[in-house]
């Protein structure tokens, strides 16, 4: 940690219980305003960009709070290895590491870095070094001849999950994992809904089963509430989760010890994925290739295929903007797009 003359939050005028509580604040700590920066020129950009990032914990929703502060701690620890000015960094600063960081990392990466250290510099109210011409050329030379997509987990679709389901076990683990699937894929839920699922949520009617899910908004740090149909089969599968687990309030996905002991504490995002990767080699695929996102993907992906509208699809994974969906649509295989459907239709066989 940084030797500081007073307390961080002194430095950054705030309240001792307004710092935030995130570990990747305190991972920070090295690269807080130290008497040091006095002598480089750095203290009073770092000050107001601290002071941002303290106030910001709570405002902003805790992926972009944790992804901007792990950028900018990789920038500062570059900038220190190398003695160069992190806060305003020079253009050719920032050409260097971009260069650097190419070598290493995916163009999708290096544009979220470049986009982190923008955000710093402008938060700390000095010249953005981003905006320089030859910043923006080194980036459009390194990947100029780039024709590759950003990378996407893959989407776990209907007939991957009905193998996995037939291959699936009976330990605590399986009737878990087999209820968490179709969950996920029944809701389109993102990794992060998952765990703040809970059996009060769950409700029958006239018009089937619905469960009620907390979306994650980038606007609303508590999240939106959902009310998403659940079919009956899923329904079943959750009860006999709960059933078994003991679960009759709270938090309906919690994690299994290796024993078969439910634990008490809800089912981490970590804890998601490894579920979903386990159904996916039940199903006889790479589970490296599979996330928490999957199952959102692979419905997304089997409503496209099956000529849902779009509108419909919007609806059910709430998305306020048709990009997302056609983006997870794009995965399919050819033989399922829309001029395959087109060909058969126009029945070409018969000018052959």
């Amino acid at each position: 940690m940084t030797e500081l003359l007073q307390p961080i939050h002194q430095v950054v005028n705030l309240p001792p219980d307004r710092l935030p509580t995130a570990s990747c604040w305190e991972k920070l700590s090295p690269h807080w305003p130290s008497p040091a920066d006095r002598e480089t020129g750095q203290w009073e950009a770092k000050v107001k960009l601290f002071h941002y990032l303290a106030k910001a914990w709570g405002a902003v929703s805790d992926d972009s709070y944790r992804a901007l502060c792990s950028d900018l701690r990789l920038f500062f620890q570059w900038c220190r290895a190398r003695e160069l000015l992190a806060l305003p960094a020079r253009p050719g600063t920032i050409v260097a590491f971009i260069e650097d960081q190419a070598e290493i990392k995916a163009k999708a990466s290096v544009r979220r870095y470049m986009a982190s250290i923008s955000k710093a510099h402008q938060y700390a109210g000095v010249a953005n070094p981003l905006r320089h011409e030859d910043v923006v050329l080194a980036f459009d030379r390194l990947y100029k001849s780039d024709t590759s997509e950003p990378e996407q987990a893959a989407g776990l679709r209907w007939e991957h999950i009905r193998t996995a389901l037939l291959a699936m076990g009976d330990r605590p683990i399986d009737i878990r994992d087999r209820a968490l699937i179709l969950v996920a894929y029944d809701c389109m839920l993102r990794c992060s809904e998952v765990p703040r699922l809970t059996l009060d949520g769950l409700s029958d009617g006239t018009q089937g089963y619905k469960l009620r899910v907390i979306r994650s908004k980038r606007r609303a740090k508590q999240g939106v509430i959902k009310y998403k149909f659940i079919d009956e089969t899923t329904a079943h599968a959750v009860y006999r989760w709960c059933d078994m687990a003991g679960i009759d309030k709270g938090t309906i996905f919690r994690g299994v010890a290796s024993d078969g002991t439910v634990l008490d504490a809800p089912l981490s995002k970590q804890g998601v994925n490894r579920a979903v990767q386990r159904v996916a080699k039940a199903a006889g695929l790479d589970p490296r290739d599979y996330s928490g996102q999957s199952c959102r993907i692979g419905a997304c992906q089997d409503m496209a295929a099956d000529g849902i509208d779009l509108g419909k699809i919007m609806l059910a994974g709430d998305w306020e903007r048709p990009e997302m969906p056609a983006y997870y649509a794009r995965k399919l295989a050819p033989d399922k797009g829309a001029m395959a459907d087109l060909a058969k239709r126009q029945n070409r066989q018969a000018i052959i």
